[in-house]
């Protein structure tokens, strides 16, 4: 039923035509999308954004730019978008876009479904992609590159918290040095007040008879 509802969408706009309505991969693979539209549009900014309804999809990248993940390209007729190290969470709707002015845009829909089970995927890959080791390696790579990150930032905080503590231990032993000094000046100034108020007393009269 929901498919129905977006294929009614698109019955009237086939600038951009999707290649497959629904597509499937894994995690940690790289996969693609080919979108064909008229060469009409060349020189049109396309999108790819992500959501159930058209109009409210959310766009991830514009071209020409990318994301980390996301990679457009436009060639003049076909908007082809790259989406590496996928996960579960990529599951879900995803349209292609031609941006028009004064018109509504001209957009095409797919469904991807990502599984971590080899053995459930069909044949329908995106466009052939090579699904081979290698991306696979190269995802685990950039994780372990995200964790040796992590790494380097805890040791920065240890680091920086074992510096502030010799800091304040520092300061603590300076302010105790001040305060005994304080405390000897003041004990040898009563002294010397206590000697000075002595030698300032008058001796008695001795009476003689």
């Amino acid at each position: 039923m929901r498919l129905f509802i977006l294929l009614s969408l698109t019955v009237f706009s086939d600038a951009m035509v999707m290649d497959e309505k629904v597509k499937e991969s894994f995690v940690l693979d790289t996969a693609s999308a080919i979108c064909n539209y008229d060469t009409h549009y060349k020189d049109h900014p396309k999108y790819w954004c992500r959501g159930y309804f058209r109009d409210y999809c959310d766009i991830i990248a514009f071209t020409p730019n990318s994301t980390d993940r996301v990679a457009l390209r436009d060639t003049g007729s076909q908007l082809i978008v790259t989406v590496s190290c996928l996960t579960k969470e990529d599951t879900g709707w995803y349209w292609c876009g031609i941006q028009r002015d004064f018109a509504r845009d001209d957009m095409d829909f797919t469904e991807l479904v990502v599984t971590d089970d080899r053995r459930a995927i069909t044949d329908n890959f995106w466009s052939g992609q090579d699904l081979s080791g290698n991306k696979n390696r190269s995802c685990r790579a950039s994780k372990v590159v995200h964790k040796a990150d992590h790494s380097r930032m805890f040791i920065l905080i240890i680091c920086i918290l074992i510096t502030g503590l010799a800091l304040i231990s520092i300061f603590s032993r300076l302010s105790r040095r001040r305060r005994n000094q304080r405390n000897r000046t003041g004990k040898g100034l009563t002294r010397n007040q206590k000697t000075s108020q002595a030698s300032a007393s008058p001796t008695p009269l001795q009476t003689t008879l």
